[in-house]
């Protein structure tokens, strides 16, 4: 009696020090319709923030390069197809804050994120940050190579390529790359974690103010 009685009290003990569950999901059931516009949704949330994120690290690339020890970070060079000439992008001036994308990229960080980070983020739910980091990066880093490939497939181009030493799969990416690709993923980890709150699926599923005075408590609410 007295061991099964301190085997209990181990493992709640055991349970109380796990580090707590940090994805939040909603107690509700969700209708299957929900379940797909919210999936939609975050789908194109991650193609937009990953057009957005690839203008603005044209210029981050180029101001690191020259900050000493931060330079080494970003040794990888990251080209385009020669004959689109869109490679004199790297010699403007950092004041005109000059970026550019492909939309392809739209559904390449789509996928990445969705298929790919918030299920390996649940699958890790209690691995260390440094871990999933790692997995984020070198999952990441073969998803680029391959769509790299799939891109000049479909299109004729190579939307991207890498000319450094550690150019990998075709060139199609880089081992100098890795960190970038690993903060990436826990950038899409965060998002997605915050994504699920409850209290946002709450106000994305309740239906819109029907009549006037619905209208006006929800403004209300919003002042």
């Amino acid at each position: 009696m007295g061991d099964a009685m301190g085997a209990e009290v181990a493992v709640e003990a055991q349970a109380r020090q796990r580090r707590p569950v940090r994805i939040r999901r909603a107690d509700m059931k969700r209708g299957q319709r929900m379940k797909l516009a919210f999936a939609v949704f975050r789908f194109c949330l991650y193609g937009m923030m990953g057009l957005s994120s690839e203008i603005f690290f044209y210029n981050l690339v180029r101001i690191a390069r020259n900050v000493p020890l931060l330079e080494a970070l970003f040794r990888f060079q990251w080209r385009v197809d020669e004959r689109l000439g869109l490679n004199a992008i790297w010699d403007t001036p950092i004041s005109a804050a000059y970026g550019q994308c492909s939309l392809w990229m739209f559904v390449v960080y789509g996928v990445a994120c969705f298929f790919f980070v918030e299920p390996l983020y649940r699958w890790m739910l209690y691995q260390h940050t440094a871990l999933r980091a790692a997995i984020y990066g070198i999952v990441i880093l073969l998803f680029e190579g391959f769509c790299g490939v799939v891109l000049y497939r479909l299109t004729g181009y190579r939307i991207w390529y890498y000319g450094d030493a550690g150019a990998i799969l075709w060139e199609m990416t880089s081992l100098y790359i890795l960190p970038i690709w690993m903060v990436t993923g826990l950038i899409a980890e965060f998002i997605y974690r915050e994504m699920m709150d409850p209290d946002l699926l709450a106000a994305l599923e309740s239906p819109l103010p029907a009549t006037p005075e619905e209208t006006e408590a929800s403004l209300q609410l919003m002042r």
